[in-house]
């Protein structure tokens, strides 16, 4: 009993207002050595930084899985009646990439770029030149808008598609 008295005047986590359960800690169990506080900060830092390599090797795989980041390729022309560049896969450069078409944040189409781009082989970035795309707007566009074309990334076996654009966005004005 002398214990539990000691211990109750010794609380200071609740200054001994608030009734509750108390659990008894001996006061010389508080006190560790200084050999294994070292060894427990080491430990803890240890596991932290463990824990910060694991996440960040999984989110370096998430995003090469999930984002390819093996496209080159341009937009290059873009007027009220087609929109026009090319698209390499550089993991695949002998396949033809599926792309999109966006004007003014809205779909518009999809192809493949598979149309004959002699410029793009002679700089080396195939070894083909049928990696171009041409989309043919119907009906024609009048005023200003914005062309996005975006590469198509399939992965998980075609269960995830993921978008990468191609060059910059083409702002145009047609007539």
């Amino acid at each position: 009993m002398r214990d539990a008295v000691a211990l109750e005047e010794t609380d200071t986590e609740t200054d001994g207002r608030a009734p509750g359960l108390r659990v008894p800690f001996p006061a010389h169990a508080a006190a560790l050595s200084h050999a294994a506080r070292r060894r427990l900060t080491t430990l803890l830092f240890a596991k932290l930084a463990l824990d910060l390599i694991f996440v960040a090797a999984l989110a370096v795989y998430t995003h090469a899985v999930a984002f390819h980041p093996l496209f080159s390729g341009a937009l290059d022309h873009a007027d009220g009646t087609s929109v026009r560049g090319w698209v390499v896969d550089r993991a695949r450069p002998d396949e033809a990439v599926e792309v999109q078409l966006y004007v003014d944040g809205k779909f518009v189409s999809d192809a493949l770029a598979d149309q004959p781009r002699p410029d793009v082989s002679a700089k080396g970035f195939a070894p083909d030149e049928r990696h171009g795309f041409v989309f043919m707007l119907d009906p024609p566009l009048g005023g200003e808008h914005e062309a996005r074309v975006y590469a198509v990334h399939a992965s998980r076996a075609g269960a995830r598609r993921t978008l990468q654009q191609i060059g910059s966005p083409f702002r145009f004005t047609a007539r």
